[in-house]
């Protein structure tokens, strides 16, 4: 292993033990340093072999994947992973100096993820889905991404047990390994009791060995479904429910927010909902519009026109 791949290594184990970062951060972490050790070794090879690295150096790989098409968002996380990397070097004295730390963050675009209208979103889970284990499951998976505003990996790491259906909650295990509990609707909790006898109707007829013990959701073979396949599969019911482009399982977590906050709920329940820990990370998902502001004022204000005839 090369001195680059050591130090690698080190970094993300430090970063996953010490730091306790969730997986998929971990991945991001390791993509984003590997993809700049490869520039390195490519087009600055005598900065890779000498391990000395300038502020140049990262400007050039920066402006790189800029020209690959990378948007701002992308560029910052990118930074971000090789400042800390930095930082790690500096701190076990292999660096004097971290040099990311004198680049500035790209500007970030504005950017708000695609949604669904109400009408979309009741036609996605009135659509036709297909018949037994399958069909159910994905119902299901649809109903708790829109009615519960879960993260991919949240609906992922979903138990059993995690499920209360007395108490209409479920618990889910959110960023910074914080558990939350959101509300289970009551179209929610029906299909969800379907799924589950199906799934184990399907465990005894087909004598399935479980290698995910109480995962909820469960692929075909038995195994907890992976992110990647239901990201795949909400795809695929979301472009027969709408038109727009970018929908993600996201959008559905964008969805249920959107729809609250238009329908009146409170800012600081629907942050509490989604697990955020920055009620100005919630207000991205209020959509104001100004029909809405009219309806808001003409039904509200003492002096709108619809009061003043009074």
């Amino acid at each position: 292993m090369t001195e680059w791949g050591k130090n690698l290594s080190a970094f993300i184990s430090r970063i996953k033990h010490a730091d306790g970062l969730a997986e998929n951060t971990v991945i991001a972490y390791r993509s984003d340093c590997a993809s700049f050790i490869d520039f390195l070794k490519e087009k600055h090879r005598s900065a890779y072999d000498s391990g000395k690295i300038s502020v140049n150096d990262g400007r050039l790989f920066l402006i790189s994947l800029k020209r690959k098409g990378l948007k701002q968002v992308s560029l910052c996380r990118k930074l971000d992973s090789l400042k800390r990397l930095g930082d790690y070097l500096v701190e076990i004295g292999k660096w004097d100096n971290n040099p990311f730390r004198e680049l500035a963050y790209p500007r970030k675009e504005h950017y708000r993820a695609e949604y669904l209208s109400v009408e979309e979103a009741f036609g996605m889970l009135s659509t036709r889905f297909p018949k037994g284990f399958i069909g159910v499951r994905d119902k299901a998976m649809l109903e708790l991404f829109y009615g519960c505003g879960l993260r991919l990996s949240e609906l992922v790491g979903i138990d059993i047990k995690d499920v209360k259906f007395k108490e209409r909650i479920i618990s889910v295990f959110g960023k910074g390994k914080k558990y939350r509990v959101v509300p289970l609707g009551p179209n929610a909790g029906l299909i969800l009791r379907d799924y589950l006898a199906v799934r184990e109707q399907k465990i005894n007829s087909e004598n399935l060995k479980l290698k995910a013990g109480q995962a909820l959701f469960l692929n075909k073979r038995g195994s907890r479904i992976t992110p990647r396949s239901v990201g795949r599969i909400v795809k695929s019911y979301l472009s027969r429910s709408s038109q727009k482009h970018r929908l993600s399982t996201h959008s559905l977590r964008h969805s249920f927010a959107t729809h609250l906050l238009e329908a009146g709920a409170n800012l600081r329940a629907v942050q509490q909902m989604l697990g955020h820990s920055s009620l100005k990370t919630t207000q991205t998902y209020a959509h104001t519009t100004t029909g809405r502001l009219i309806s808001v004022y003409r039904r509200a204000h003492p002096r709108s026109e619809k009061n003043y005839e009074k």
